[in-house]
């Protein structure tokens, strides 16, 4: 296919990585998946900047700027999110926190689970967000 962006050489030259220190950073290609404990934060992974892989694309030839505060798939209760169990995150993250439900849940392997949403901050971004001007239509979970 002749329409494929163009391949990064490394996790460093790729659209969807963003830079933490010298030489690693975080993967932010994928929303995050739902899970089946209640209020969990989302974490992207961390790579190395010289690591690869199959689904990278050329900084150059793509920028994601979508943050989640602007994603279509983003909800943000009045006031953020106030978890009973906070988890590793502090309170002041959670009041810019919301929930991205870019992904159904997947189903698993034990009977009757229920699928939680995981939070993210207003400022992080991945490839798979939608602007809010992009026409589509995003329900909020649990609606």
């Amino acid at each position: 296919m002749a329409d494929q962006a163009p391949r990064p050489a490394n996790c460093a030259a790729c659209a969807f990585w963003r830079k933490l220190r010298e030489s690693e950073g975080v993967c932010a290609r994928h929303a995050p998946q739902t899970s089946i404990r209640p209020e969990e934060a989302a974490h992207w992974p961390q790579t190395r900047g010289w690591q690869w892989c199959g689904e990278g694309v050329d900084a150059k030839a793509l920028s994601i700027e979508t943050r989640c505060a602007d994603c279509l798939y983003w909800h943000h209760p009045p006031g953020g999110l106030h978890p009973v169990n906070r988890g590793d995150m502090p309170m002041a993250w959670w009041a810019h926190a919301g929930i991205c439900a870019r992904h159904a849940p997947h189903p698993v392997s034990e009977p009757g689970p229920r699928a939680f949403w995981r939070a993210t901050h207003d400022t992080d971004l991945c490839a798979e967000g939608l602007p809010h001007d992009s026409g589509e239509r995003a329900a909020a979970p649990g609606a």
